[in-house]
């Protein structure tokens, strides 16, 4: 059998097809010499003669070495995938219960992958370049925002997603010009990382990073959404017939449900002449509900069910209000400002497009003129001391979607002697850039 070939043992043959077997050799007393052929039945390993079909299982112990035809989990260290009962052979339950502990533990280690958790913040107030409060007022004892400041990384930029090799000129799948992948059933490994987790860079010197005060409003939500569909009572029973025995089956039969269906369709399509006399008389247009309800005094079951349409991006804002103490201090809070401004608008130089726009060559007008560049996008982190809190939100990669600037927050104009305002209110809205899952959520990866 090819590793191809190779599965998962499932119950209850656990691996084994019928007409499997082993042979037992014996030596009596009197130095008599018979082998013992047991089969797989299907359910048990019966005294009898293998088949042209059946597979040789290797030995009767069946370590996890000897046994070719069943995958067993490498963290799976007991003796004997089966035991001996007797007259045969029965199933070890220590290693089912360790064999599923194992798929399951893989399944979760693959999709975990696939959503990596976000990486943990590279600054903190120690290391911070902008900060407001200025000085030491923000130390190794407070809560505080930061901030840090990363180029937009495209998804499928760096998915050279075919390659054509060998003298065949096979087409394969390849996903970051390291690792190729024969299918697309190797996704299910963890090759795409859906959270581009490592796949960001510093925006560079002109965005550093920032912490400031823990403002007053610090909140979260997630919103899935949801709708009501109208399935109508003969597009329901279609659908819980499809769904009874599946769909291919049902389309090739009719759905079973035919002779009902006729029943409502009589009613249907004396609603539809009536609605063609009325109309044709000068009469408004009317719907089978109407039809029905002002005939019967009832009107056809919608059979509506709420459905899951999808989930919205996690949004929210921060409000600042800053009051320099300071020169320096003003010459801080201008510069944390116009730091924001910049994440939010996009860059004028839009850098490599499709292949084009060599940075090697100094004029190429064409791409410079037609494109511009996506804005940065922002890490926001909550921190306690050197650390990152760990009660408050966690959010993957955000864009800053808007800036607003007041500099007369509390109702009057007011400057110092060199113009700068006595207080500038900053409130800044920040949007995810990836969706949110369940998984993350269990596991502590985004809050």
């Amino acid at each position: 059998m090819t590793d191809a070939n190779k599965k998962w043992a499932q119950p209850p043959t656990d691996g084994l097809e019928i007409g499997d077997y082993y042979s037992v050799k014996k030596t009596s007393a009197g130095n008599q010499r018979s082998t013992t052929t047991y089969v797989w039945s299907g359910s048990a390993f019966l005294i009898g003669k293998p088949t042209s079909d059946g597979r040789e299982l290797k030995k009767s112990g069946f370590t996890k070495e000897d046994n070719e035809y069943v995958k067993v989990p490498d963290e799976y260290d007991g003796t004997f995938y089966f035991t001996h009962n007797g007259t045969g052979i029965g199933r070890n339950e220590s290693f089912i219960v360790a064999r599923d502990l194992a798929i399951t533990q893989e399944r979760h280690n693959n999709i975990m992958n696939r959503i990596q958790k976000p990486l943990a913040p590279e600054a903190n107030y120690s290391t911070a370049v902008l900060k407001y409060p200025s000085g030491s007022t923000i130390g190794k004892d407070s809560d505080y925002v930061l901030f840090e400041f990363k180029r937009y990384s495209p998804p499928f930029k760096q998915m050279d997603m075919f390659k054509v090799t060998g003298s065949d000129k096979k087409a394969t799948l390849n996903l970051n010009n390291k690792e190729r992948v024969k299918d697309l059933s190797a996704w299910n490994k963890g090759s795409y990382d859906y959270n581009q987790s490592n796949s960001y860079k510093d925006a560079g010197e002109q965005f550093p990073s920032v912490i400031m005060y823990m403002p007053e409003d610090v909140s979260t939500g997630f919103r899935g959404n949801w709708g009501g569909k109208a399935f109508s009572t003969v597009g329901a029973g279609f659908l819980g017939a499809a769904g009874q025995a599946g769909i291919l089956n049902k389309m090739g039969g009719g759905f079973g449900v035919v002779g009902t269906a006729m029943e409502r369709a009589l009613g249907l399509t004396a609603a539809k002449i009536l609605q063609k006399s009325v109309k044709a008389v000068g009469g408004d247009t009317l719907s089978n509900d109407d039809i029905f309800g002002s005939v019967s005094g009832a009107i056809m079951n919608p059979n509506t069910e709420l459905l899951f349409q999808g989930i919205d991006m996690r949004n929210f804002m921060l409000k600042f209000k800053l009051v320099p103490r300071e020169q320096s201090e003003s010459a801080m809070i201008n510069q944390i400002i116009k730091v924001f401004k910049a994440c939010t608008l996009p860059h004028r130089n839009p850098g490599q497009v499709m292949g084009q726009n060599d940075p090697q060559k100094t004029v190429n007008n064409g791409i410079v003129n037609a494109f511009i560049g996506v804005p940065n996008l922002c890490k926001v982190s909550f921190m306690r001391g050197p650390d990152e809190h760990q009660v408050l939100p966690r959010y993957k990669m955000l864009a800053v979607t808007q800036v607003d600037v007041n500099y007369t927050p509390d109702g009057a104009y007011s400057t110092y002697d060199d113009a700068q305002p006595v207080a500038i209110e900053l409130a800044l809205n920040f949007q995810e850039t990836k969706i949110n899952f369940a998984e993350e959520v269990l596991s502590n990866a985004i809050r």
